[in-house]
């Protein structure tokens, strides 16, 4: 969890006062909509959390925070198929829970068209969503519950508000990186390529690169199954994949791959077929920072650490606000700053 970020910095990215942020923090009701908005922005992006111990009013309610439940909810999940980020993912959100006394129940729902039977037995304030976007029966019922959606979707969520990284900066930070490794035609791999986040991905790494007056080859797969809302690729999809790159001339020398498990896939396959990753040869960028799918690579992709656990933190900090606030008629999306993990630092 980010903790040397101050109310100052958030004021002063905000383009707002200290008092300013303090308002928004605590709810006040004399804040303008927009304003609000572009607090949130910024304590999202710089991943602040506000501290329960800080000086100034609080929230009527919040004494009474010990009493609040909130409910976690992965829908199409039973635990089975989790990721590393989703650990990280929990992570903040349980060290915000606990900083914030409120209690937490955790859902691992396999079927988006029903609810989980044991949450109609949970009396539930606050909802942290992710995974599937349930049915429209479902989501009439939760809507009536203040919510907030956890990274990012397949499909986008109609209702509730959103906290998720910066896919603009994900594929600005890939294409400068390789730009500033000498790369000059780059190229994006990814072997989902329905995912809504990965398509981000490459239109914001194209549009940097397209900047720094560099080609970008997009090399897009198909093939494999979800398997507790994740996706498990095929090894004919990785294959396919890697034979497409090999065709290509001139064959780019910087890629981005779209997530770190396809990295671990695709990264061997290369080697195995006699291209030589590193330094002043090919050279990859890889993305969520997941080092149990990296461990046995090398050398070790340089990689976008999406901050999985500030994610979660700030969804619940969001949350908390939400339930506070339940009349804001604004729909919050916040986007939070991804930093770049170069190699040589997660040796």
């Amino acid at each position: 969890m980010v903790t040397d970020v101050s109310i100052s910095d958030v004021a002063k990215k905000a383009g707002v006062s200290t008092s300013t942020v303090s308002r928004v923090i605590n709810g006040h009701p004399r804040v303008a909509a927009e304003t609000a908005m572009a607090v949130r922005q910024a304590m999202g992006e710089l991943g602040y959390v506000p501290s329960e111990n800080r000086p100034g009013p609080k929230p009527a309610n919040r004494a009474a925070a010990a009493k609040l439940t909130v409910a976690f909810i992965t829908f199409g999940s039973s635990n089975r198929g989790d990721t590393p980020g989703f650990e990280q993912l929990i992570r903040g959100v349980s060290e915000a829970v606990n900083k914030n006394s409120l209690t937490l129940a955790i859902f691992h729902h396999q079927d988006p068209a029903r609810l989980p039977d044991r949450l109609t037995d949970t009396p539930v304030h606050g909802l942290l969503l992710h995974g599937a976007v349930p049915s429209p029966d479902v989501q009439a019922k939760l809507a009536k519950i203040p919510a907030v959606w956890l990274m990012t979707n397949r499909k986008r969520p109609t209702w509730g508000d959103q906290v998720m990284p910066n896919h603009y900066e994900i594929g600005k930070l890939a294409a400068e990186y390789l730009q500033n490794r000498g790369h000059k035609h780059l190229a994006f791999l990814n072997m989902d390529a329905s995912h809504w986040a990965f398509q981000l991905y490459y239109h914001a790494f194209a549009a940097a690169a397209e900047q720094l007056d560099i080609s970008v080859a997009r090399v897009d797969e198909t093939g494999g199954e979800n398997v507790d809302h994740w996706f498990k690729y095929a090894p004919e999809t990785v294959e396919r994949l890697v034979e497409r790159y090999l065709s290509m001339n001139p064959r780019p020398t910087g890629l981005m791959v779209a997530d770190d498990m396809q990295t671990a896939l695709v990264q061997p396959v290369l080697q195995r077929k006699g291209v030589k990753i590193g330094p002043g040869k090919v050279e990859i960028i890889s993305v969520n920072n997941e080092l149990p799918y990296l461990i046995g690579l090398r050398p070790w992709p340089t990689v976008v650490d999406i901050r999985a656990s500030v994610i979660g933190a700030r969804g619940l900090s969001q949350l908390r606000w939400r339930m506070e606030n339940p009349d804001v008629p604004d729909h919050i999306v916040m986007l939070v700053q991804p930093h770049l993990v170069e190699s040589g630092a997660l040796q």
